[in-house]
């Protein structure tokens, strides 16, 4: 083998060397060239605007004003107490009687508002797991049907009131409103 045969031989085994590493990519890492279709579903516009999402809400503002009122009407009771004892003698035993009365109504009002608090949390957590799983499964309906490789969660809202996206996508890749209409239909 002369020198130019060999140089063309290390030449071909560089670019097939070369190739190779690329087809596979680098540190053994496969290259994908394929591209990923991707869909974006805002899932907390989906929960607000469906109609199981709507009565939940509306199911647990009624609990809350229940629990409100409750609240109010021990607080109401401890105003009453608390001017009764004023109106009685210090040191006298009814008004000893009435403060013993206002320290257990007092401590009623703390542990109701406790046990509500606790109650409400349970109860919407119930209710909302549900729901989310069921917008869950029909997201993955909507996706295999358009072929979908992945999507994302597209967040526009913020406690600061700033503005932020998850990601970019194309308009015809958001299936919000398809999936409120399902979840809306089930």
């Amino acid at each position: 083998m002369n020198i130019s045969s060999k140089s063309l031989l290390i030449t071909v085994g560089v670019i097939a060397l070369l190739s190779a590493s690329w087809s596979a990519g680098l540190l053994g890492v496969p290259y994908q060239m394929q591209t990923h279709r991707i869909g974006v579903c805002d899932v907390q516009v989906v929960l607000d605007q469906i109609p199981q999402g709507k009565a939940i809400t509306e199911e647990f503002n009624t609990m809350r004003a229940s629990m409100e009122g409750q609240l109010r009407a021990l607080e109401a009771d401890l105003r009453k107490l608390e001017q009764e004892a004023q109106q009685l003698t210090p040191g006298s035993a009814s008004r000893r009687d009435v403060e013993k009365n206002f320290a257990m109504k007092n401590a009623e009002l703390i542990w109701k508002k406790e046990d509500l608090e606790k109650e409400f949390a349970v109860r919407f957590e119930q209710r909302r797991e549900v729901l989310v799983s069921l917008v869950r499964s029909t997201i993955e309906e909507v996706a295999l049907e358009k072929q979908l490789d992945i999507v994302v969660n597209n967040i526009s809202r913020a406690e600061n009131f700033k503005v932020y996206v998850s990601v970019w996508a194309k308009k015809e890749l958001d299936i919000t409103l398809e999936v409120i209409n399902r979840v809306s239909q089930k």
